[in-house]
């Protein structure tokens, strides 16, 4: 099937479990998604989905493309009380009009809409989502063009990206999985950190430990104390909003979302769940600072 009318996967989660903390904490999202990706990672976490059309065993036991109309995707966000639409699981810039068309639907209803994407695009595609997509959430896969030969695509359009979308008014958030083996080197990770920082310091940039998984099974999960110290080295470099996830115990408290500039504790989190909302709107009750982000209702 081309790119538009169906859907492969769709759910209804916190928000959160999108790695985007900076729109609507504690809201529901319905976050849909079809088949194939420009790129392959070989630690995928929707590889099922992602490498379906180049991967035979990503296709056994595929489930059937499951015919859909735009409204009738906007009308099950709806009725589920989500206050957000996502595009994720493949690379939904793949299909942009598909895409553009749901969140047309989606804006008209009053939800927020969001693209999870790899950031492997155009300008030009940026632009002809940008009328109805308040949020572009990237996947910065690493630092280096080696790194990303290996995946099959390049650093540069990437980087571009991200400043493109800050640029025509995207929210913008940066996820970086970090690969035992593969892109953990230290000095790296403070150089894409300082490339962050060039764009805009109020990015948030959430550092995910890896976790074994597709073809790096064998491989062990990534220890937090790496994330912690390129966080702190982030922070104390000017960005405003550093995040360590996809760990537990007292690596926890990085998730929380602190004033850039009395730091107290304005949004609590658990396992991609908020706990608390202390927010004054969109700032901070202590010291009134505005905080980046979209956390007050769409008009």
């Amino acid at each position: 099937m081309v790119p538009f009318g169906y859907v492969a996967r769709r759910y209804v989660r916190n928000v959160e479990t999108n790695t985007v903390y900076h729109v609507v904490p504690g809201a529901k999202a319905l976050t849909f998604g079809m088949y194939g990706c420009d790129l392959r990672c070989p630690y995928c976490h929707n590889w099922k989905l992602s490498q379906a059309l180049r991967d035979g065993d990503a296709a056994v036991g595929a489930t059937p493309p499951i015919p859909m109309t735009p409204a009738a995707l906007v009308d099950e966000a709806v009725s589920a009380g989500c206050r957000v639409m996502c595009a994720a699981y493949n690379e939904p810039m793949i299909a942009a009009e598909w895409v553009r068309a749901v969140f047309g639907e989606a804006r008209a209803r009053g939800l927020f809409t969001m693209i999870v994407s790899d950031g492997n695009t155009t300008p030009e595609a940026l632009a002809f989502v940008r009328p109805v997509t308040d949020v572009y959430r990237v996947d910065l896969k690493g630092f280096s063009s080696e790194q990303y030969k290996a995946l099959g695509g390049r650093i540069e359009p990437v980087l571009a990206a991200i400043a493109e979308a800050r640029r025509l008014g995207f929210w913008v958030e940066v996820v970086t999985l970090v690969v035992p083996g593969f892109n953990d080197d230290p000095a790296g990770l403070r150089a894409l950190a300082k490339k962050l920082l060039a764009i805009d310091p109020a990015i948030p940039w959430h550092l995910n430990a890896f976790q074994p998984r597709y073809k790096m099974r064998d491989r062990p999960p990534m220890h937090p104390e790496l994330l912690v110290s390129i966080a702190g080295a982030a922070l104390a470099r000017g960005m405003k909003h550093v995040y360590v996830g996809n760990v537990t115990g007292m690596f926890g408290e990085l998730e929380h979302t602190r004033c850039p500039k009395c730091h107290f504790t304005l949004v609590e989190r658990r396992n991609y769940q908020t706990t608390a909302v202390r927010l004054d709107g969109s700032s901070c009750p202590a010291c009134r600072e505005p905080v980046a982000g979209l956390f007050t209702e769409r008009a």
